[in-house]
């Protein structure tokens, strides 16, 4: 039998007037949320993100694929949570929250990522991110535009590319991870990413007093300077023979904010090629060909109505699928706009078409994205892509200054 200990803090920094990060330390699901948007907005969206999460709690699950479930259930309970309280009222438009929380359900960990808050594992001396920060540069990183060391001086390394509440679907990172005897695992804010190294977080993470080990971490981000929020669960994990009994310590604050996970079921808008794929796969059996002339020509009429039918339901229904993906795009004329589909002709048949066209020209794009708008900048939504041309002006800002051309 597996047996968490956990503890939990959250501090200010150095820096900045008010915390809005918030954190959950329950009995097996514990989560971190580092909240973004006006005054006290970003406060309100993480406490309110986690409080779905909380809800699970203490649950007991009868299998693997049940706990899941409730996780990507709680996502999207607090992503709706979180954007609902932003339309409803005006002071808290635009807010949104980083969501990193896990889901201890016997000797396995569920873990879900929104956001550039971050998951580790120490595992016998081994120190390891299993999240993926949903970040411009992560982005650029990833496609191959940007190197790790670039990425930690990067003027937009907080640029967010994917957090809780923003849009009414969010796609949320999830693995499930099998725990072992010795295993620690850190949530933490970007308040302690950004300023302490990966080497020096894991040190510290191995200490062996590990009520001491969430202050330690925050005294070296603001021994650093404490730029941000710094918030840091850190979950110990233990072979027990008996039942599991976790302690719960919440640290200095004694009332965080709660907790969440997944979100819509991918299976819904997946391999959409193949589905449409299986319409058009009929096979006329030889039986249903007549052996006179008015039965071949009452077939050749019913085949013909079903192919029409058919390419109909691969028109309507390919447009359809192909209007949930987004990106931004530049046309024949050089004009950069928002488009839906996906940048890819099929001999004479484009799978793209303009959502909304922009004042900018390729030649207006800064030289950081230049090529994958392009290519084709995905976006998660039409939100996103908005998103990332309202970044345009500060990029540009940023070419002048290391004079790139």
């Amino acid at each position: 039998m597996i047996r968490v200990q956990a503890i939990g803090r959250t501090d200010v920094g150095r820096v900045r007037d008010a915390n809005e990060d918030a954190f959950l330390v329950g009995d097996s699901s514990f989560a971190v949320a580092d909240g973004m948007g006006g005054h006290l907005a970003g406060e309100v969206a993480s406490a309110t993100a986690l409080g779905p999460v909380k809800d699970l709690d203490g649950r007991v699950f009868s299998d693997s694929v049940d706990a899941t479930a409730a996780l990507r259930d709680a996502v999207l309970m607090a992503n709706r949570a979180v954007a609902d309280k932003s339309a409803a009222a005006p002071s808290y438009r635009g807010m949104g929250t980083t969501l990193t929380a896990v889901m201890i359900e016997g000797r396995r960990a569920h873990i879900a990522h929104v956001g550039d808050s971050r998951a580790y594992l120490l595992r016998d001396g081994m120190f390891s991110q299993l999240t993926t920060d949903h970040t411009l540069v992560q982005r650029l990183i990833d496609e191959g535009r940007l190197s790790e060391e670039e990425a930690a001086n990067h003027p937009q390394r907080s640029v967010i590319t994917r957090a809780i509440g923003v849009e009414s679907d969010i796609d949320v990172d999830a693995m499930t991870l099998e725990l072992l005897p010795d295993d620690r695992l850190l949530l933490c804010s970007d308040g302690l990413t950004g300023p302490v190294t990966d080497e020096a977080i894991a040190k510290l993470l191995g200490g062996s007093d590990l009520d001491r080990i969430p202050d330690d971490l925050i005294d070296a981000a603001n021994d650093a300077g404490g730029p941000d929020n710094i918030t840091t669960v850190v979950l110990a994990f233990d072979e027990l023979p008996t039942a599991p009994s976790p302690r719960r310590t919440t640290g200095r604050e004694p009332d965080p904010n709660m907790v969440v996970v997944r979100t819509r079921d991918d299976d819904t808008d997946s391999d959409w090629a193949g589905r449409l794929g299986h319409i058009g796969s009929l096979n006329p059996h030889p039986e249903s060909s007549a052996s006179t002339g008015t039965g071949r020509a009452r077939s050749i009429l019913v085949w013909a109505v079903v192919v029409a039918v058919l390419l109909a339901a691969l028109v309507v229904g390919g447009r359809a699928l192909l209007g949930r993906s987004f990106y931004v795009g530049v046309d024949d004329a050089g004009q950069v706009g928002i488009h839906q589909g996906v940048p890819v002709d099929i001999g004479p048949l484009p799978l793209h078409w303009v959502y909304r066209t922009t004042a900018y020209t390729i030649d207006d794009v800064p030289t950081i994205v230049r090529d994958e708008v392009e290519a084709g900048l995905t976006a998660q939504d039409a939100a996103d892509a908005e998103r990332i041309i309202a970044n345009f002006d500060e990029l540009r800002d940023e070419d002048e200054t290391t004079g790139a051309n």
